[in-house]
């Protein structure tokens, strides 16, 4: 698909609505530009990491509790091996 649009003297482009609608863009939507090479871009819509919620299937329930404590285990193993 080949879609042309203006843009405006503030740097503004409008997304063409059936880009829009393919990538599920809607208003206050951040996306991302991505300069391939000197004369292309591509641009992705941010996933908003709380969009993902329920994403991912498991039998244990979310504990936020326990994933700040999983964090916090993972960021001692971490540094821990490191001299600093």
């Amino acid at each position: 698909m080949l879609f042309t649009t203006t843009v405006t003297e503030k740097g503004q482009a409008t997304i063409p609505t059936a880009l829009r609608k393919k990538l599920g863009i809607q208003p206050n939507t951040k996306v991302v530009f991505e300069l391939k090479n000197e004369t292309e871009i591509t641009l992705k819509p941010v996933q908003n990491f709380f969009s993902l919620k329920g994403s991912v299937k498991s039998k244990k329930p979310f504990n936020i509790t326990d994933m700040d404590k999983a964090v916090a285990k993972a960021v001692k193993k971490t540094y821990a091996k490191r001299n600093y």
